[in-house]
């Protein structure tokens, strides 16, 4: 039992490692993107420093404030004005760096402590409202510059964030763009919408804005803390007694923290999805008056997302308190034993040092609060992170070969060799299929749904590749030839009339992947039988379409999507059931265009109508993935059993 739990325990171990190495090389991505922008990384971190000297510097300014202008000392005084003042510290100031070398050799020898008690007898013989004045017009110098500062940090980093956000989502898009149509069955449109908006927003808050946000804290907190640490050391080892308690409580936040932004993520690609297919679908939910269903699902998945924010933000929100009463508590100590150091005569720490400490010690304690809710938002940034990566790091499996051939031209013959094809491994979907498709020859699948017909034409231009055996193009396998050219060899006309909302001109030139002109573009739309309608509209081949293309009619959008799909002049072209969602009327008109379009083509169709394709030179009946007959239709109403089985069906004789 003991070796058992040992077992899982190294899993557990080994999982978390595992995962921990896989953030690293995520960050390692983003970080490598961000720093295309280095100038910008430069300069933001340069005003982050400067933010934090200035503001270290600017609380000195408190010291000699309480000690030598609110408690003036009974001394002879020999400077008596602001001009002569400044004069004298600068002269101080100037004086002992020339003594330490260079200002490089003071700042390394950390030769501070003498320099200010130079600093401070000067200021002892100085007058009083001469030094008030001083003082007041280097802390309005010290703020505006630590404020310019702070304008510049944010500045840099807003721009170096934008940039990389830009840089990722054009990135990521790209990514989705060279997926297999694989990837997509298997990942749904509103995963990577959440994936692209959402977790990249929020990466991007965390991982670049607040991360340097966080740097620019931390350096504030360190210059503070040498600060403290110098006017009294002792005091300062005190005040942090209480701060490792925090961390304990933050750590435990941050992983509840991200246990719920990791479910929540989840939960909202699932209502990106429910809401995504409803609306797609709207026109069935209104014909079923299932309006009210629909709301109801959205309801509960709605429901269960708000438990599981409103957990996540408790969680977040408990940090506060906590950080709350660390702040209190560092402020009791610090003013109980600074209080009665004070009050010690044998101690020389006097009231301006005790207040510039306090000053210290507090804008400690802000970006101490700050980081602490870094730590927790990182957490939660950590699970977009790994939502992002598995977009960014995964590759296409449909990709160009190592020593891909270039090929512009179809010279004979398309093969099938043997080819085997499943979507899930044990249900395949092509079995063992061997055919061949001339040059210039026109061909059509036909056979029930599901028996692989269009299958065989996502494969024919690898939307897929073939699980074994091989597709060639003149003896050459297609996945030897570069993916540019084979798509070129291409053209494509689906059952669905898919059309952007652009004009007309530019949903016909989307088939070229060249430069054209309106007369190729004028003349693919008269093959396709398109023009008729084209120039009824107002403006002609510039109107631009509605959403899906819902101004036209279903024969006009499918008109053209043939214009599109041969204005690039392929030599094959591959119809995927193009007419069969069509009305009589239209479908005449489609099949007048596809005749039109086929003219000294090699062409590919997939039918359900068989009056279609009854003038292909070869029909291949497919049943469950095989072949089981081929030979024009005359040849077949006299061999296959099953093409006989179809005809009688939908002609309605006995043969």
């Amino acid at each position: 039992m003991l070796a058992i739990c040992m077992s899982i325990d190294l899993v557990a171990f080994m999982e978390k490692k595992e995962t921990r190495k896989n953030r690293r090389s995520n960050l390692g991505l983003l970080y490598r993107m961000m720093f295309r922008y280095w100038h910008y990384v430069l300069a933001g971190l340069i005003s982050m420093i400067l933010f934090a000297l200035f503001g270290g510097v600017s609380i000195t300014v408190l010291v000699p404030l309480f000690d030598f202008v609110f408690a003036p000392q009974e001394v002879a005084i020999v400077h008596h004005n602001p001009a002569e003042i400044f004069r004298a510290l600068s002269a101080d100031i100037s004086s002992f760096i020339h003594s330490q070398g260079s200002l490089i050799k003071l700042i390394s020898s950390g030769q501070f402590g003498a320099l200010w008690e130079t600093l401070k007898e000067t200021m002892l013989v100085s007058d009083s409202i001469g030094l008030l004045y001083l003082l007041c017009i280097a802390m309005v110098i010290l703020i505006v510059f630590k404020n310019l500062a702070y304008f510049a940090n944010r500045y840099f980093f807003i721009v170096l964030r934008g940039r990389t956000v830009k840089d990722m989502r054009d990135y990521m898009f790209g990514r989705y763009l060279n997926q297999s149509l694989e990837f997509f069955s298997q990942n749904k449109v509103g995963d990577a919408i959440v994936r692209m908006v959402n977790d990249v927003e929020i990466v991007s808050n965390q991982y670049i804005n607040a991360v340097f946000n966080g740097l620019r804290d931390i350096s504030s907190v360190l210059v503070y803390m040498a600060i403290a640490l110098f006017l009294n050391a002792e005091l300062f080892l005190y005040s942090i007694i209480i701060v490792p308690l925090l961390a304990f409580t933050v750590g435990y936040l941050g992983k509840k923290i991200k246990k719920y932004s990791k479910r929540i993520q989840s939960q909202l690609s699932v209502m990106f999805n429910a809401v995504e297919e409803v609306l797609n679908s709207i026109k069935i939910v209104k014909a079923f008056r299932r309006e009210d269903y629909e709301h109801k699902e959205f309801e509960k998945i709605n429901r269960k997302h708000l438990k599981l924010w409103q957990k996540s933000q408790v969680y977040a929100a408990m940090s506060v308190p906590f950080s709350e009463l660390n702040t209190v508590l560092t402020g009791v100590v610090v003013v109980i034993l600074g209080g009665q150091m004070i009050v010690d005569p044998a101690r020389s720490f006097s009231l301006g040092d005790f207040t510039a400490f306090l000053f210290a010690v507090f804008s400690m304690l802000h970006p101490l609060k700050v980081l602490s809710q870094l730590y927790a938002d990182m957490k939660k940034a950590g699970v977009s992170l790994d939502r992002i990566a598995l977009v960014l790091n995964d590759e296409s499996d449909i990709k160009d070969h190592p020593d891909m051939i270039e090929k512009k031209s179809f010279e004979r013959e398309i093969s099938f060799e043997n080819v085997d094809f499943y979507y899930k491994e044990g249900a395949e979907v092509i079995k063992n299929l061997s055919i061949k498709i001339n040059k210039g020859e026109k061909v059509a699948f036909v056979g029930a749904s599901g028996g692989g017909k269009t299958t065989v034409t996502n494969l024919v231009n690898r939307m897929y590749d073939v699980k074994s055996g091989a597709i060639k193009i003149d003896g050459i396998d297609i996945r030897r030839i570069r993916l540019d050219d084979l798509r070129h060899l291409f053209g494509v006309v689906t059952q669905e009339s898919i059309l952007f909302s652009k004009s007309i001109r530019d949903n016909i030139a989307y088939g070229a992947y060249d430069e054209i002109d309106d007369d190729a573009i004028i003349a693919a739309a008269q093959i396709a039988h398109a023009e008729e309608f084209i120039m009824e509209f107002p403006m002609g081949y510039e109107q631009i379409l509605d959403t899906k293309g819902q101004n036209l009619s279903g024969g006009q959008k499918q008109r053209l999507c043939i214009a599109r799909a041969i204005v690039g002049d392929p030599p094959i072209l591959i119809f995927d059931e193009a007419t069969s969602a069509l009305d009589t009327e239209s479908e005449k008109k489609v099949q007048d265009a596809i005749n039109e379009a086929t003219k000294n083509r090699t062409v590919i169709m997939v039918a359900h109508r068989l009056s279609t394709i009854l003038e292909s030179d070869r029909i291949f009946v497919l049943d469950k993935g095989e072949v089981i007959g081929q030979g024009s239709h005359e040849e077949l109403l006299k061999s296959c059993p099953r093409y006989q089985y179809l005809c009688e069906l939908q002609f309605g004789i006995s043969l």
